[in-house]
Order: C-alpha cells, then structure tokens, then sequence
C-alpha cells in the first residue's frame, strides 16, 4: 500500500512537472537558427504522461528496493529525460542547454550517496557506468564519422552515471535494451537514414532499471 500511494504522489509531481517541461519546449528556443524553418512539432502531450510514469516508477523503484539513497542520482534522468527525448524527435540534437543542468545536478546527487551511505560504492559504481558507456560511444562515434553523434555519447555517459549506481549490469541491460529497440523500430519502419537515438537510450535506462527491482 505505501509503495501505491507513493507512485500516486509520484505520478502527480511528475504530471505537473511534464505540464511544465512541455510548456517550456513548446517555446522551441532549443532550435538553432537553421532549424527555425522546421515543421513544428505539435503540443507533445505525451511528454505529461511520460514523465509521470517516470516518477511513478522511480518511486515504487526506491521504496521497492529501499534505496532511496538512489533517488537525487535517478530524479535528474527523470526530470530531462522526456524533454531530451521531444528535442531529440523534434531536430535529432540532444542541446547542452539540458544535458548540462541534469549532468550538475546528477554530480550533487551521486556525491550525497558518499553522506547518506557513509562509503563511496554507488559513487564509484556511477562513474564506472558513466565511463564505460561513455567510452563505448566514443569510439562508436569515432568508428562511424560522426554517424553515431557526439549528442548520443554524451546522454549515453549521463545515462550510464545515473544506471550504473545501481549496478553495472543494469547498465549492460540498459544499451543492450536500447540498441534492440532501435533495430527493431528501424527494421519496422523502414528507417533507412539516420533517427534520434537518445529516447531508446533514455527508455532502456528506465526499463532497466525497473526490471532491476523485479529481478533482483
């Protein structure tokens, strides 16, 4: 019962935040100067629902798991995620202007698992993530010409700081379910130029870390 009422509670802040996120991308200031001419994309309002169901997850994910040392290192990921993922969709560029602030903000909360735990495991569990998937696209980027781009490489190591505190295979889970996802969508759709990647990466993050919880 205290994990629904916490995914309830979760799922409101989240819907208001959403609201909030979809109000600010519809702006569209995240596009540059040759991307003004671009189609608008529409309201988004599956950016509400998205980042409800995020927060619901994450908190029936802490409570779950009673690693609520993990929230402020897993609530960043929340919080830009589907407002990368619109960007993304929308201009097939994951800004600075995002990754930066969710970045900072990811630093602050895997340093205050050192407090709140009193070790440097999920600190340290972070940074191998971040660096391992960070330097696995790296040289996928340098191996392509740029095909896989510097944006997917840079939410790919922040995905990888946030999964990896809770383990490193989850973060092996989280590329592995992003990658398949991205054939499949391609093969299905008949995609045969390049797609924004970066809401695969984000959503086998977060399916990653929900199965986490379920199978241990």
């Amino acid at each position: 019962m205290t994990t629904l009422l916490i995914s309830l509670v979760a799922a409101t802040l989240g819907a208001a935040f959403g609201l909030w996120s979809r109000r600010q991308v519809a702006t569209l200031r995240y596009r540059n100067a040759d991307e003004l001419a671009c189609p608008k994309p529409g309201p988004r309002n599956w950016l509400i629902w998205t980042t409800a169901i995020a927060w619901a997850g994450l908190g029936a994910f802490v409570n779950t798991t009673d690693s609520w040392a993990l929230l402020p290192v897993l609530l960043p990921i929340a919080m830009a995620g589907p407002a990368l993922a619109a960007i993304d969709l929308d201009v097939m560029r994951l800004p600075n202007r995002v990754l930066v602030p969710a970045a900072l903000t990811l630093a602050v909360g895997l340093g205050s698992t050192v407090l709140t735990e009193g070790n440097t495991g999920t600190a340290f569990r972070g940074l191998a993530g971040g660096a391992i998937a960070g330097a696995t696209f790296w040289l996928l980027n340098a191996a392509t010409r740029g095909g896989v781009g510097m944006g997917d490489v840079k939410v790919v190591t922040l995905v990888g700081t946030a999964v990896g505190s809770v383990s490193l295979v989850t973060v092996w889970w989280a590329l592995l379910t992003a990658s398949v996802g991205a054939l499949i969508w391609t093969k299905v759709s008949r995609v045969a130029g390049p797609f924004a990647y970066g809401p695969w990466v984000l959503a086998g993050a977060w399916t990653a870390v929900m199965l986490s919880a379920v199978l241990g």
